[in-house]
């Protein structure tokens, strides 16, 4: 089968489980680094938002009937979910003196996205670019879901490159604060998260295996299964926001770089691991810019979608300078 037969079967499916109150259809949407995915929108009647659901993930050639059945009933339980239980109010994104709470800034690939950067307002940084975005804090969305300035918004907004620029600088700090963790801790936190997930998934009762449901227990097989794994590996930290979402931004935060390489008391490399969260590592370590670049490369190609890659490079943090040096 491929990929118009299976989202076709799964547009059927959906119309059918959904009803006729709903319609439903698929359109293309490029994304970041200019990645084509494919949307699916299960519109309700009279609703003017719709949650739009990308389901290139599912596919493969030889996926069975039986198989896209159970992928549209994952996509029927997420369509209930995220729907909206009101309507989604976007008044405020028209007028800027409303809208400029709410303007915050971003991290792309330059490279990766040429023609974009034609379309919307940007500064460069290195190879890098800062884009500007409105953060929709209305619920359900509550600060997840974003709508990306363009050129023509800023005309519609009547304002200029340095307006936009300074509101987002200040804004996107308060609104996604950063944070700095080991990855140890990271690590430990990815492990009982999954832990918990796997629990769940296997339908276990707590009468069953109280010890499975018990938080200390998870916590402590968490710390079991990354212990080996972070002392093999040169002390690293991860520099993010709260929310996890485009926390690479926090590299250009004011003073966020220089408290910490103060307090740790030497520079650091920078590895962009992904849009949403950069890799610092002391320079101390017994490395090499080469060595710390077939990493991020690796981490790029295994680890991260296509559309959530930053870039292929290694930075470094000068003390001294205060700055910021793209070493490759």
């Amino acid at each position: 089968m491929n990929f118009t037969s299976f989202t076709k079967a799964i547009l059927e499916n959906l119309q059918l489980k959904l009803g006729e109150n709903y319609t439903v259809f698929s359109h293309s949407v490029k994304k970041n680094n200019g990645v084509m995915r494919t949307g699916i929108v299960a519109k309700r009647t009279g609703q003017i938002a719709s949650p739009t659901i990308y389901i290139d993930g599912f596919y493969r050639e030889n996926i069975t009937e039986k198989e896209i059945k159970k992928i549209s009933n994952v996509l029927y339980d997420e369509f209930q979910a995220a729907e909206f239980e009101d309507q989604l109010d976007l008044s405020g994104f028209t007028e800027f003196d409303r809208a400029k709470e709410q303007l915050a800034f971003k991290l792309i690939s330059a490279e990766k996205n040429k023609e974009l950067l034609e379309q919307i307002p940007h500064k460069l940084f290195h190879n890098l670019a800062m884009v500007f975005y409105y953060t929709v804090l209305e619920a359900p969305f509550l600060g997840k879901a974003a709508i990306l300035v363009r050129n023509q918004h800023m005309k519609m907004w009547g304002i200029d490159m340095g307006k936009l620029y300074h509101t987002a600088f200040l804004n996107t700090p308060k609104l996604f604060p950063g944070v700095i963790e080991s990855m140890e801790d990271v690590m430990r936190e990815v492990f009982e998260e999954s832990l918990r997930k796997d629990i769940s998934h296997i339908g276990l009762k707590k009468e069953e295996n109280t010890d499975l449901f018990d938080e200390n227990w998870v916590k402590e097989m968490a710390v079991q299964m990354t212990g080996d794994f972070n002392k093999k590996r040169a002390p690293m930290f991860v520099l993010t926001n709260r929310q996890k979402l485009y926390g690479a931004a926090c590299l250009l935060y004011p003073e966020i770089l220089k408290a910490f390489a103060d307090k740790a008391g030497q520079d650091f490399y920078i590895l962009p691991s992904s849009v949403h969260e950069i890799i610092l590592v002391p320079a101390g370590v017994d490395t090499c810019k080469e060595a710390l670049y077939g990493i991020v490369t690796d981490i790029n190609r295994t680890h991260v979608a296509e559309d959530e890659v930053l870039a292929d490079s290694v930075y470094y943090y000068s003390r001294s300078k205060n700055e910021i040096l793209w070493l490759i």
